[in-house]
């Protein structure tokens, strides 16, 4: 046998293996979400019979059904959606401005605020807890979805301007040179001719933004104690009781927090193919 004969035996042989890691990998990490999935359709019974099944025996809808008429989950869906989509239309805006004003614009202390921004992002969100607790008190926002607003803007403001600011440093110079010339001001340049350039970035920062709020659990959950104002997330706690747990409406309230997320993911991978399709064709 030939040395050539045996690297490739070789090659094939470790290529085989990685697919099957891949695929031990894949099912590891899928598996979770499968069996959420399949316990929001199971009856109360059969989600504790041992040993577990894998599928359910009878699909139904039961346990969604009580999630919104028991649990309140459709309160709690209106509250996440109010405050993910305030915060995600305030930071992108906001973000936006900075980040033109970081990259285009020359003033003193632009590279002292771009590192400042970067060090924001090595503190732990529950060191800032104590703090906010104490704010929202103060100004007397504690239990109403404000007093989650405003942090969540407060904290993806600097990644937001950050994932912003590259989209804006590789828009061509000699485009905003261009228009300066043309009489345009600071405004008209950013709004004519940067931002139909930096779409697909204030697409992805505002997937960014709307995942980690809508996901968000431990700011909410310490600055939220009426049931009136509870986020998604924070309502999961609700379906644990002083005996038993529902687990039924649980993983069926698990299964509607990620609909949102998951369709807002897959339409915007959408749009990025369908835009760099159309870049291509161009």
């Amino acid at each position: 046998m030939s040395n050539q004969h045996r690297a490739m035996k070789r090659s094939t042989g470790t290529n085989i293996l990685i697919y099957l890691l891949a695929v031990v990998m894949f099912l590891i990490i899928i598996f979770p979400f499968y069996w959420i999935v399949c316990t929001s359709f199971k009856e109360t019974l059969d989600i504790y019979v041992v040993p577990p099944e894998l599928f359910p025996r009878h699909f139904n809808l039961t346990n969604y059904l009580l999630a919104f008429s028991r649990y309140g989950v459709l309160r709690y869906f209106l509250n996440s959606l109010k405050v993910t989509l305030t915060t995600v239309v305030v930071t992108t805006f906001i973000a936006n401005l900075a980040a033109f004003a970081m990259t285009r614009m020359d003033f003193v202390g632009a590279k002292m605020l771009r590192k400042f921004l970067g060090l924001t992002q090595m503190f732990p969100v529950v060191v800032l807890l104590v703090p906010l607790f104490v704010f929202c008190t103060r100004v007397h926002l504690y239990n109403t979805l404000q007093s989650l607003i405003l942090p969540y803007i407060a904290l993806q403001l600097p990644v937001s301007i950050i994932l912003q600011s590259g989209y804006y440093k590789d828009v061509p110079d000699a485009l905003e040179e261009a228009s300066r010339l043309d009489g345009c001001s600071s405004l008209q340049v950013l709004f004519y001719i940067f931002l139909p350039l930096v779409v697909p970035g204030i697409v992805a920062t505002g997937v960014y933004t709307f995942i980690q709020v809508w996901q968000e659990f431990l700011i909410a959950s310490s600055l939220i104690t009426d049931s009136s104002a509870f986020t998604l997330t924070v309502g999961l706690t609700t379906f644990k009781g002083d005996e038993m747990t529902d687990w039924g409406a649980l993983m069926a309230t698990s299964v509607i927090i990620a609909i949102p997320a998951l369709i807002l993911f897959n339409l915007s991978q959408e749009f990025f193919i369908n835009r760099i399709a159309g870049s291509v064709k161009e």
